[in-house]
């Protein structure tokens, strides 16, 4: 089983945020992870990874309650970037 694709999926993330990929891009992403089984996120990782992972679960037609707001994927982002050490 492979690891999970961590910069690209960081990197969807920050597309999100700037409105060039949709929610929809980056839940079909955690998905097909799930489905290839290479949704393990490896050893090191901060907690915060798959706080991000899980919240991309839900695709847009899921209740609005469940969803995060872009600034709650700001602020999880935010933090996974400082437990790097680096600005986001």
């Amino acid at each position: 089983m492979a690891d999970f694709p961590v910069d690209q999926f960081e990197s969807l993330i920050r597309d999100f945020l700037a409105d060039k990929k949709s929610w929809d891009d980056v839940h079909r992403f955690v998905i097909d992870a799930e489905w290839t089984n290479t949704a393990d996120i490896p050893a090191g990782y901060p907690d915060v990874l798959q706080e991000l992972q899980w919240a991309f679960l839900s695709d847009s037609e899921d209740d609005p309650q469940f969803l995060l707001s872009k600034a709650e994927v700001r602020e999880l982002l935010d933090k996974l970037q400082r437990s790097y050490g680096k600005p986001s």
